[in-house]
């Protein structure tokens, strides 16, 4: 018998199938037998916990109403639990100004993510048209205060040129983005504040992924499990390989793994 207390699960890949429309809302992506599934969770005394490189303020609202309030976003360097932040972890404005010009050498566009918002500036052409117009900055606007990471373009072209012996590391978060942020920001840190803060050990942790950005939680908790769809990287690492998230892949690995019974609603 099993001793599991917590589950994470990543977001793109893992549990939204990004196979479907991406103008679709999160919620219709993500497959009804999953939704049970994470509920039946949370009836058996296994919190869910969303796991993302995606910032808090998009997550929220459809991490409620999956009936899951502990989140960690932007890649672990900001941790909820149950609706309050028990962790984050910001890059230094002088970092950060070092960062922006690199980036701006090299063309490539960003979004900047505090723990409460999102930010872009007004040059920016293609990232950054859902960004509110108060925070569109200009170039000679000061900074954001508390900057956990930027977000930008991702495709298998683009050399984002870190030193690979930089404290920043680039890590792809969803097919056509990827994060820039603290080497030491990650989704592992975040998985051991909350298991911390449950009183729980990180074998009675179990993780769901599909990318390069599961890595370090893969590695971190007792029981990871690989999406059908993950890379062959990842699956490598992962205790147990389910089916693909559009055919039902969290479901299935929770009966597999006699986490859930196989009832619906």
């Amino acid at each position: 018998m099993n001793d599991y207390r917590v589950a994470f699960f990543d977001i793109d890949g893992t549990l939204v199938d990004n196979q479907l429309p991406h103008h679709l809302p999160f919620l219709d992506r993500i497959p009804e037998s999953a939704k049970q599934a994470l509920k039946q969770l949370k009836e058996n005394n296994i919190e869910p916990v969303i796991a993302s490189g995606r910032h808090h303020r998009i997550i929220d609202e459809f991490a409620s109403t999956l009936g899951v309030d502990s989140i960690i976003s932007s890649n672990g360097n900001c941790v909820h639990y149950r609706g309050e932040m028990i962790h984050q972890t910001s890059m230094s404005p002088i970092l950060v100004k070092e960062l922006l010009d690199h980036l701006r050498e090299r063309q490539i566009e960003c979004l900047i993510e505090t723990p409460q918002n999102l930010f872009c500036f007004e040059s920016n052409k293609y990232m950054g048209q859902q960004i509110v117009k108060d925070n569109i900055l200009k170039e000679e606007d000061p900074l954001p205060k508390n900057i956990v990471q930027l977000l930008v373009p991702w495709n298998e072209t683009i050399d984002y040129q870190l030193d690979p012996d930089s404290i920043l590391v680039a890590e792809k978060v969803a097919p056509v983005a990827a994060s820039i942020h603290l080497r030491t920001g990650t989704k592992a840190a975040g998985v051991q504040k909350i298991c911390n803060t449950m009183n729980v050990s990180l074998d009675q942790a179990l993780a769901f992924g599909d990318e390069e950005n599961d890595f370090t939680m893969f590695e971190t908790v007792g029981f990871p499990v690989a999406m059908g769809n993950a890379t062959p990287a990842l699956k490598e690492k992962a205790s147990h390989i389910t089916s693909a998230v559009s055919d039902d892949g969290i479901w299935k690995a929770c009966i597999e793994l006699g986490l859930i019974i196989n009832k619906r609603d």
